[in-house]
């Protein structure tokens, strides 16, 4: 959430001994910045019933009364559940009355809103350093945007943005992605230096690929102990390497590389590989 660009807090100790954790929302502003305070309730069930999961039943969140009362407890404007898997349709009918009857507002993240966070540039190094085994799976994970012809792609440990022209085969394009990954793979790099995809574009009508690689080389500043670090290859020879402006790999098309060397130090507490900046300036992904 901190992510996201919320302000979280915690409430003081209740008398369970519990403690609730409260988001601020900023406002909008042509309104007025006016901010809204969100009451969240999470519940883990994707493990339960013998790790088949279930839904979030009404008895899991409480009475109606119990949680508008939390919510004026804490002057807060409205209730957000937060969920492994998915409210039950009994419970997502009870939160709208609550909202129409109580004037409390009421929202639900599910799980597959909450997959779709994590699948985006700004949290994917959470879904990473808390979910490594999921995050660095070889299998695709592809997620719909708001956009027709753009989606996310997530495999390897790699998060990249994927543009299609339109009409364009979703299946083709990953097969063409997992092959140049491969060949990224080949590159021998010293300890410290890697090759991370940021984002392609497809047009299969006119046979070509535009692909976006960040070569990432681990330099902390240097001291009188250490000597300055410099990349094993400039950004044209790894473009060359790839195959950049030919006909390569078994798919025939034409492939553009564009490679951009950025220097890190990975001992610095910023220190993010996907950090949201790096998917900037993708000008034909974008």
């Amino acid at each position: 959430m901190l992510s996201l660009g919320y302000h979280i807090t915690w409430s003081g100790r209740g008398p369970d001994g519990g403690q609730d954790l409260l988001l601020e929302e900023p406002g909008e502003g042509l309104f007025g910045t006016k901010k809204r305070t969100w009451l969240i309730s999470c519940k883990h069930t994707a493990h339960a019933n013998k790790g088949k999961g279930r839904s979030v039943s009404g008895e899991d969140v409480g009475s109606d009364g119990g949680i508008v009362d939390a919510v004026m407890q804490h002057k807060a404007d409205g209730y957000l559940l937060v969920c492994s898997t998915q409210a039950s349709s009994s419970l997502v009918k009870r939160l709208e009355a609550i909202e129409n009857n109580q004037r409390v507002l009421t929202h639900v993240w599910d799980g597959v809103t909450l997959e779709r966070m994590l699948s985006t540039p700004r949290g994917w190094a959470i879904a990473q350093r808390f979910m490594p085994i999921s995050a660095q799976a070889a299998d695709w994970k592809v997620f719909a945007t708001e956009e027709p012809n753009k989606f996310v792609g997530a495999t390897r440990g790699f998060y990249m943005k994927m543009t299609n022209r339109h009409g364009s085969k979703l299946p083709y394009q990953l097969s063409s992605i997992d092959e140049r990954l491969d060949a990224v793979a080949g590159i021998d790099l010293p300890d410290g230096h890697e090759i991370r995809p940021r984002g392609v574009f497809c047009d299969d009508k006119h046979g070509w690929f535009i692909w976006y690689f960040d070569y990432i080389y681990d330099a902390p500043a240097p001291s009188w102990r250490n000597k300055v670090i410099e990349p094993s290859y400039t950004a044209e020879q790894i473009e060359s390497l790839l195959g950049d402006g030919t006909v390569t790999y078994s798919d025939g098309q034409i492939d553009n590389f564009r490679v951009r060397i950025r220097k890190v130090n990975r001992s610095s507490d910023s220190y993010d590989a996907d950090h949201y900046s790096y998917y900037d300036q993708l000008d034909y992904v974008d």
